[in-house]
């Protein structure tokens, strides 16, 4: 038989996706590994479950975690979730933790791959990588709980239309472990998408208040109000999350007014201000810009190009980033979904994109990977403290706007050529 035959070729195909998947399986062991001995969130969360479980330490405030700044700011729900991962060793812990992210990622890579019809080619697989691969493995390291949030509310995503109540229980189950979620349901009453809508407010309520049957009811209402003052007062502080975060308020108030850096963890970030503006007037100017922008999403979720919503559920996702009060680099791991719309529909068709809006995505891979490249912690500080992420986040959005309109636009048969002009 030809060493060439169709038998030999199938075989050796096998083979070398055999290999690559053991290779895979390998480094995504290693690195869990790695993130268990470097873990800085799951340590957090660790800690609370078991100061629940023993009733020996406040579950917030300043003691709550292990000792300011890494205290405890979920709600009450999220430690009985975690209950299976605090009763094993730290490390131990630590590590399934990471493994069970690489399983969830690979299935939530392969679901949307193949309603996207991709990414399969190189330049696909490249400008998804490029894009959100340095979020994923900060998000991975840290040990936060992001990424299983997202993967929920993406979940909610791919069950919409043919499991309804699957996704209300995905999106519910999201929005109980921590409040960002609440972000989509606007949205989804926008999309007409009422019965997920409905039964995920329902269904939230009630897994809210499901803890009170262990702690009872008067001690609960105590705990919510200790969770929601301490969150509330998060919130009204410039840099409280203890970084330079990657928000469109924390962006503006690093512009335009004065912040004072030294209180943060690491103090040697350098001052980027061109104003000095009350704080306050930044934060209304922030309320302005980011209802406005909000505004607009909620638009265009009334009137979706008839299709699936893949690329305005990646306009949300990028929404989501640039909007919410606080934006750290493990939160930016749901760009995921953006960066592997972008790269299919590069792959497929660049003439999806008006030259301006694949430039923007193109502009937006550049600095991903400058940023992933940074020489020295002094150059990384920079971009950190000038938004770089944020910029990023910009670029994306525009570049998939782009290509948004455009799909809606060549709906209209009387202004299709003069889009296809418009690509020359």
């Amino acid at each position: 038989m030809s060493p060439w035959s169709w038998d030999n070729l199938w075989c050796g195909a096998k083979r070398t996706n055999w290999i690559l998947k053991t290779g895979l399986v390998f480094l995504a062991a290693l690195f869990s590994y790695y993130a268990a001995l470097k873990a800085v969130d799951f340590p957090v969360y660790h800690y609370a479950t078991r100061a629940m479980l023993e009733g020996n330490g406040p579950l917030y405030g300043p003691g709550s975690g292990i000792g300011w700044p890494m205290v405890y700011r979920y709600p009450p729900l999220f430690l009985f979730v975690f209950v299976p991962f605090a009763l094993l060793p730290l490390k131990l812990g630590a590590g399934v933790w990471a493994a069970l992210k690489f399983v969830v990622l690979y299935e939530l890579v392969r679901a949307l791959g193949k309603r996207l019809g991709g990414p399969r080619g190189t330049l696909a697989w490249l400008v998804s990588l490029a894009l959100v691969g340095r979020y994923v493995v900060v998000e991975f390291q840290y040990g936060n709980v992001q990424f299983y949030i997202f993967a929920l509310v993406a979940a909610s995503f791919f069950w919409l239309h043919t499991r309804p109540r699957a996704a209300a229980c995905a999106l519910a189950v999201a929005t109980s472990l921590k409040v960002w979620p609440l972000f989509f349901l606007p949205y989804l009453a926008a999309r007409r998408e009422w019965r997920v809508f409905t039964w995920t407010l329902l269904l939230a309520t009630g897994l809210t208040f499901l803890p009170a049957l262990y702690f009872g009811w008067n001690n609960y209402l105590e705990l919510l109000q200790q969770w929601a003052t301490h969150e509330f007062s998060m919130a009204g502080v410039a840099e409280g999350a203890g970084f330079p975060g990657q928000s469109l308020r924390e962006v503006l108030l690093r512009y335009l007014t004065a912040l004072d850096f030294s209180r943060l963890p690491d103090p040697n970030y350098p001052r980027v201000n061109i104003l000095a503006l009350d704080p306050s007037l930044v934060e209304f100017l922030w309320l302005l810009l980011a209802g406005l922008c909000y505004v607009g999403l909620v638009k265009l979720a009334r009137h979706p190009v008839p299709s699936e919503g893949w690329t305005e559920h990646a306009l949300a996702f990028c929404g989501l980033a640039l909007l919410e009060p606080h934006t750290h680099t493990v939160h930016l791991v749901v760009l995921l979904w953006p960066a592997l719309v972008a790269g299919s529909m590069l792959n497929r068709n660049a003439t999806m994109f008006p030259r301006w809006a694949r430039h923007a995505i193109y502009a937006a891979v550049a600095l991903a990977v400058i940023q992933s490249l940074a020489p020295s912690a002094r150059v990384h500080r920079f971009l950190q403290v000038a938004g770089a992420d944020f910029l990023v986040t910009c670029l994306l959005t525009v570049g998939l706007a782009g290509a948004y309109f455009l799909t809606a636009t060549m709906k209209q048969p009387s202004r299709r050529s003069h889009i296809q002009n418009l690509q020359l």
